[in-house]
């Protein structure tokens, strides 16, 4: 179950140390100009990604329409996504994979189908198993990413934000492209109002649970 991925005790730390949800949001500054808008560009021409859906959006029709016309299958998908074109996407992943069953971009680019489909539990699960296949490799931060994504739309957000902080961590040591590390960052920062939300229901809970606990001896 998704709502079991995080199993860190949020509440009760040794003195001087943080909890889990304050690790997460010690997030490190952006080198990168204007990184803090609500949109960051996706790499593909004219489509943008926005960490508050954590999704991909048109950001320029024209451009959209130049990538579906030169562009390569796993560009035009997320054209096709970002535009919300869902069983076109799924034709053109299927044909693909079809001819290419090990196409590492069609795999990750289905479980965003199953997602935008409406079914992030199932995408989870698919990239779980993505991530067991490449743990360790050059693909692992995008499928913490993807990962990330999955848990956010599913609700549990101290997951979604350990797989984001996964990401991000790995993309700094990768020296990837700011681009990608700003995604995982600004994903992250999404989250840290649900975060800190939780962290006082989670206190309560333990103090219940401890004074439960106290009762029955």
């Amino acid at each position: 179950m998704i709502a079991t991925e995080m199993t860190q005790d949020l509440t009760a730390t040794a003195a001087g140390t943080l909890t889990h949800t304050q690790a997460l949001l010690q997030v490190p500054a952006s080198t990168t100009s204007g990184a803090s808008t609500a949109n960051i560009e996706s790499g593909i021409p004219g489509v943008r990604f926005d960490p508050q859906t954590m999704s991909q959006t048109i950001s320029d029709p024209v451009l959209a329409d130049q990538t579906m016309a030169r562009g390569n299958a796993a560009e035009q998908v997320v054209v096709l996504l970002a535009r919300r074109q869902l069983r076109a996407a799924g034709e053109l992943i299927a044909d693909t994979r079809f001819a290419e069953p090990q196409n590492f971009a069609m795999r990750v680019l289905d479980t965003s189908l199953t997602r935008a489909s409406g079914d992030p539990m199932r995408a989870a699960n698919r990239l779980r198993a993505l991530l067991t296949e490449f743990n360790g490799t050059a693909h692992e931060s995008l499928l913490q990413q993807h990962l990330g994504m999955a848990y956010a739309e599913s609700g549990d957000v101290r997951a979604a934000a350990t797989r984001f902080r996964k990401a991000m961590d790995l993309r700094i040591a990768e020296g990837a492209d700011q681009r990608l590390i700003d995604s995982s960052r600004q994903c992250l920062e999404a989250l840290a109002g649900r975060l800190k939300a939780l962290a006082p229901l989670a206190a309560e809970s333990h103090g219940a649970s401890a004074s439960t606990e106290a009762a029955q001896k």
